[in-house]
C-alpha cells in the first residue's frame, strides 16, 4: 500500500492578471500615426481657440506717435501723402475677424480712398532734460566724471569758466587718490572717499546745470547743446512740475524761487555762487517760494537748494540763471 505524503505548507497558486499586456506601437506602424495624427488635431484645436479668446478680448489701442523732430516729420509726411494720393476705385478684400470659431470670412466690395485723420500730433511742448548716467561702481566713475568735465571745458554751447574747470579737476583728482587708498583695506578710508566723491558729483551737478539752462534757452538744439557735455538726454510731454527753479522778478537784481513742497518740520536751504566753486548762504525759509535781491544784473549765477529735516539734510538740486 502507497504511502502518502502530506505537504505542511500550502502549494502557492500563481494568480493570472485580469490587465490586459500592452501592445508595443513600433515608430512606423498604422497605429502610431494614428495617435500622431490625433495629437496634431488636439494641438490645433487648442491653439485655433487660444487665437479666438485672444480676439475676442482684443481691444483697440491708440498708436503714440514719435516724439521729437522725428515724429513731427512723420506727421509732415503722413498728412501730404492724404492730399496728393489720387482716389481709387479698384476692388478691395476686407478681412472680417470672427471670434465664433469659424474661419475669417472676405468681404469683397468697392473701396473709395479715405482721408486718414491723425487722433494724436505729436507734442511740440517737450521737456528734455539733461542726465548723468553714472555707473554704480566707484571705480567707474573717475573715468565718467573725467569726460563730462573734459567735455564742458572750452565747450562753446556749454560756457564754464577755465578757473571752474581746474577746481573740479583738483577734486576728481582727490576722488581718485582716496578710492585708490581703498585698496590698502585700512579702515577709516571709506568716509572720505564717500565724502570727495559728493564734492565731485556736485560740480558734476552744477556743469549739467549749465547744460540744462543752455538747452532751455534754445529748445530747437537743446539735445544737441546737452550731448555735447557728455550728458544724456531724457525728454517728456507737457511741463514738469514740482521740479525746483530759479526766474527772474520784475524787480532789478531780484531772484525768485521755488521748491518742491516738503514736510512742515523742514527748512528749505538756498545758496548762491558765481563761479561754481564757492557758495554763499542766502538764507532758510519754511515755504517754498521766496525772493532774495542784491544779484548782479546781467551776470550768470548758480543757485541750489536742499531740505534740513531736523538736521538731516537732502542732496543738492542745482539751477544756473541770467540776472537780468
Amino acid at each position: 500500500m502507497k504511502e502518502v505524503k502530506v505537504s505542511s505548507a500550502p502549494k502557492r497558486v500563481r494568480k493570472n492578471s485580469k490587465r490586459t499586456a500592452k501592445r508595443r506601437i513600433s515608430n512606423g506602424s498604422i497605429a502610431n500615426k494614428k495617435m500622431l495624427a490625433q495629437r496634431r488635431r488636439s494641438s490645433r484645436k487648442a491653439a485655433y481657440g487660444r487665437r479666438n479668446r485672444i480676439n475676442a478680448n482684443w481691444v483697440y489701442q491708440v498708436p503714440v506717435p514719435a516724439d521729437g523732430f522725428k515724429g513731427a516729420m512723420f506727421s509732415i509726411v503722413l498728412i501730404l501723402s492724404v492730399f496728393f494720393t489720387r482716389k481709387s476705385t479698384a476692388k478691395s478684400a476686407n478681412v472680417v475677424s470672427q471670434t465664433d470659431g469659424k474661419k475669417s470670412t472676405r468681404k469683397i466690395g468697392k473701396k473709395k480712398n479715405s482721408f486718414f485723420m491723425l487722433g494724436i500730433l505729436p507734442n511740440t511742448n517737450q521737456v528734455v532734460t539733461a542726465i548723468m548716467k553714472m555707473p554704480g561702481s566707484y571705480k567707474l566713475r573717475a573715468d565718467r566724471a573725467r569726460a563730462i568735465i573734459n567735455a564742458c571745458s572750452g565747450n562753446l554751447l556749454i560756457v564754464i569758466p577755465p578757473a571752474t574747470i581746474l577746481a573740479y579737476l583738483a577734486l576728481l583728482a582727490a576722488f581718485v587718490t582716496a578710492q585708490t587708498n581703498m585698496a590698502t583695506g585700512t579702515r577709516g578710508l571709506r568716509p572720505i572717499r564717500d565724502n570727495a566723491w559728493k564734492a565731485v558729483e556736485n560740480a558734476l551737478n552744477a556743469l549739467m546745470a549749465v547744460a540744462q539752462a543752455a538747452g532751455n534757452a534754445s529748445p530747437g538744439t537743446a539735445i544737441a547743446i546737452i550731448e555735447s557735455g557728455s550728458f544724456f538726454v531724457k525728454t517728456a510731454r507737457g511741463k514738469k512740475e514740482g521740479s525746483f527753479s530759479v526766474t527772474n522778478s520784475n524787480t532789478l537784481g531780484t531772484l525768485n524761487m521755488k521748491a518742491p513742497g516738503a514736510a512742515r518740520t523742514a527748512l528749505h536751504v538756498w545758496e548762491k555762487s558765481v563761479d561754481g566753486i564757492n557758495w554763499f548762504d542766502l538764507g532758510s525759509t519754511r515755504k517754498v517760494k521766496t525772493s532774495y535781491p542784491g544779484f548782479i544784473p546781467v551776470s550768470k549765477v548758480w543757485v541750489r537748494h536742499r531740505l534740513d529735516t531736523d538736521g538731516v539734510f537732502s542732496v543738492w538740486t542745482y539751477f544756473y540763471v541770467t540776472v537780468n
